[in-house]
């Protein structure tokens, strides 16, 4: 199994995270190629430098390209486009895992039109026929009654994932380098977004519906003052 690693220069973030996936995921698959993008995002050079030697250490064989301008969708899209293997696990640097994880519970997943196990970051996520779909709040008189699932439109994610790479390249392809990435994949009215339509998303819970995964990276960023926002599809920091 090949990995995808987005990075920005921030080693006590990726030194944590490499951490939990070796303790929790590592030491139960074969892992092949590893594709790292490390993007001129936070830190400095020096910092950069870390991480790339960090990633080294770690793996037996990877891949690292180190852009001069920071972009999460270039850095999407060149990912995707890497991987050899049948499926991979897309990271970033920025996650702790929670539970193990073994081959079994990717590969009962990736059946069919099932594309994606996206790792539950979250408690009790809410799965209309096991898969992720777009849903609204029912309201009556301003009151939240019963969400409302939209079948037509999966969704699909960035964050750490098992995907199939054929499907993965094809994304990619269609992929907007200058737009938030995740957003692209279920926008309606484009080529990228009409093209998932034809695909499942299947998220893996730890049991009793617990998270896998917790996000580390928006307590480090809230503490820096900064706040994603997205305009117009493309993802900017801002501080707070």
């Amino acid at each position: 199994m090949d990995i995808t690693f987005v990075c920005g220069r921030r080693p006590d973030l990726l030194s944590q995270t490499l951490a939990a996936l070796r303790a929790k995921v590592l030491c139960n698959f074969q892992v092949g190629t590893v594709y790292a993008n490390i993007d001129p995002f936070c830190g400095n050079v020096e910092d950069g430098d870390k991480c790339e030697e960090m990633l080294y250490e770690s793996f037996p064989l990877v891949r690292v390209t180190r852009p001069e301008v920071a972009s999460f969708g270039a850095a999407v899209k060149y990912l995707w486009k890497q991987p050899q293997t049948d499926f991979f696990l897309h990271m970033e640097d920025d996650w702790d895992f929670l539970h193990p994880i073994n081959p079994e519970d990717i590969t009962h997943r990736l059946r069919n039109n099932v594309v994606q196990v996206q790792l539950a970051s979250r408690d009790k996520l809410y799965l209309p026929k096991k898969y992720s779909f777009r849903t609204s709040w029912r309201k009556t008189f301003g009151l939240k009654i019963f969400k409302k699932v939209d079948t037509s439109r999966p969704l699909f994610g960035t964050s750490p994932s098992f995907i199939k790479t054929n499907f993965a390249k094809a994304c990619a392809d269609r992929m907007d380098p200058e737009k938030d990435p995740e957003k692209q994949l279920y926008e309606s009215g484009t080529d990228l977004g009409e093209f998932t339509r034809n695909f499942l998303n299947h998220p893996l819970q730890a049991p009793g519906q617990k998270a896998i995964v917790r996000d580390l990276g928006r307590d480090w960023l809230n503490k820096r003052g900064l706040k994603k926002r997205i305009v117009e599809g493309v993802s900017t920091w801002e501080e707070i």
